[in-house]
């Protein structure tokens, strides 16, 4: 497993978590590692970019 589907994988686990969860502290740890793991997932997208390939990163809300 490469380090995108792990960082993907660790996402989809805290997310879960977040979700059971009702302490606010709690979320806030959550919510922070939630927001290193996207950069994270970024960089793995760029990286994994055709060499040349000038596209900007599409975002969907």
């Amino acid at each position: 497993m490469d380090t995108f589907d792990t960082a993907y994988a660790n996402y989809l686990k805290l997310l879960a978590k977040l979700d059971k969860t009702d302490d606010i502290a709690e979320k806030n740890q959550i919510f922070r590692q939630l927001t290193q793991l996207l950069c994270e997932l970024e960089q793995g997208l760029k990286n994994k970019a055709l060499p040349g390939c000038r596209e900007e990163l599409a975002y969907w809300l």
